[in-house]
């Protein structure tokens, strides 16, 4: 049967011991239970931190091209979109990167 959690209200099964979404112990919850709840929650940030890695990986090389097909002929130079994205680009991809690492440390330490 389903039901919602106490906690977040999502909907969860009522044998469950943990709500999958936020952790909520309804019962008596094993260490091993809840450590495993930790490890998928922190393998599922890191796979949303690679794709956002990989969006910005994607920005950047979008603006990269921008700029040189609009600086291709060098009689004017490039507006200044290209250079604002591709400065974005690189903090987000960095960003990502450090949030990344700390968040595969975290789940070495679980292990």
């Amino acid at each position: 049967m389903i039901v919602n959690c106490p906690q977040c209200k999502k909907p969860m099964s009522s044998v469950a011991p943990l709500c999958p979404k936020c952790g909520f112990a309804r019962g008596d919850v094993t260490e091993e239970q809840l450590t495993e709840f930790q490890r998928r929650k922190l393998r599922d940030r890191i796979y949303h931190l690679k794709m956002t890695s990989y969006f910005a990986i994607s920005l950047l090389l979008a603006a990269c091209g921008w700029y040189w097909w609009e600086s291709s002929d060098f009689s004017r130079p490039p507006s200044a979109v290209p250079i604002i994205l591709v400065a974005l680009g690189t903090v987000g991809y960095l960003v990502t990167r450090v949030l990344l690492f700390r968040a595969k440390k975290a789940l070495r330490k679980l292990r």
